[in-house]
């Protein structure tokens, strides 16, 4: 069973501390809702925290949207957006109270209703007490009309990890069974991207030159970071690249990385839903400790096809 507390951590204000034998997990409570920590026991947080708010929205279309001086800050850790990407609706301004529930070993964590957007989000964790949390995530429509979105998650990752996932090894014949999509501002010969027939390995280097994004079609469902201390942080998720359309020319993965962070990213499949619809995605997540040598590309592959 977990054992729950409620108490200030750093800057954030109130987090719910929860611990169940394997892992040690905070999560904001006056703001976002943000898994804000996760880590083994003794071991350093795979999560980067934006203590000194560094990463933000603060652009005139936020004060035009939200209303003057609302914006959105990073904060770290995991939190759920929906995409397509899209200024401003994306950056919602999640400052606010969070409302939290404990049913056994599941907690649920309910931000306030984005009346703006039209959109309810929130998620919940259940820990099974041998290194795993299965992460539900639900985004509703509460507005009038359909919308059209899909279910992002990203988990804002440690410094000096390494972000993984799996290439298709389909064969596919005469058609293409691989996708790499890259964003303007990222820089294909940018030496912390590694590229093999079946890996993208991107290493977060905190004197690294701007930042990157890749994306690519993740048929297998895994995603990895390696944190510089030996821990392994696995997403694994359900993806339908055969029957389903997704974002950002196909992607159901993506790596954002600048000199503070990595992200970690999973999506669903995009789809419309209607007025009282809700889009749910999710994650299964697995920690553990792991030796192996992040600049063995093959080490890594081994890791992510299991």
């Amino acid at each position: 069973m977990i054992k729950a507390c409620v108490e200030e951590y750093k800057n954030y204000g109130k987090v719910l501390h929860i611990c169940d034998g394997a892992l040690e997990v905070r999560v904001t409570l006056d703001l976002g809702p943000r898994v804000i920590y996760c880590a083994l026991p003794g071991k350093n947080n795979v999560f980067f925290e934006d203590t000194e708010r560094r990463t933000s929205c603060k652009k005139p279309e936020m004060d035009a949207f939200y209303g003057a001086g609302r914006y959105w800050y990073l904060y770290g850790g995991y939190r759920l957006w929906m995409s397509p990407e899209y200024l401003p609706y994306t950056y919602y301004p999640d400052n606010d109270p969070v409302v939290y529930g404990i049913d056994g070993d599941t907690v649920t964590f309910t931000p306030p209703a984005q009346t703006e957007n039209g959109l309810q989000t929130g998620y919940s964790l259940t820990f099974n007490g041998a290194g795993g949390i299965r992460v539900k995530n639900f985004i509703r429509n509460i507005s009038g009309a359909d919308k059209t979105g899909a279910v992002w998650t990203l988990a804002v990752m440690s410094q000096r990890s390494h972000t993984f996932g799996a290439q298709s090894v389909k064969d596919t014949g005469l058609l293409p069974n691989r996708t790499l999509v890259f964003w303007p501002y990222a820089d294909i010969h940018d030496d912390r991207i590694r590229i093999e027939n079946g890996l993208v390995d991107v290493r977060q280097d905190p004197d690294g030159n701007g930042a990157l994004k890749i994306g690519f079609n993740n048929e297998l469902g895994r995603v990895m970071t390696l944190t510089a201390d030996g821990q392994l942080f696995t997403q694994s998720f359900k993806t339908d690249h055969e029957n389903g359309a997704y974002p950002d020319g196909g992607c159901s993965s993506e790596i954002y990385s600048c000199p503070d962070f990595t992200e970690a990213e999973a999506i669903s499949p995009l789809r419309s839903f209607a007025p009282g619809e809700s889009l749910e995605f999710t994650l299964d997540w697995d920690l553990r400790e792991c030796g192996a040598d992040p600049d063995d590309m093959k080490a890594l592959e081994k890791l992510i096809r299991g």
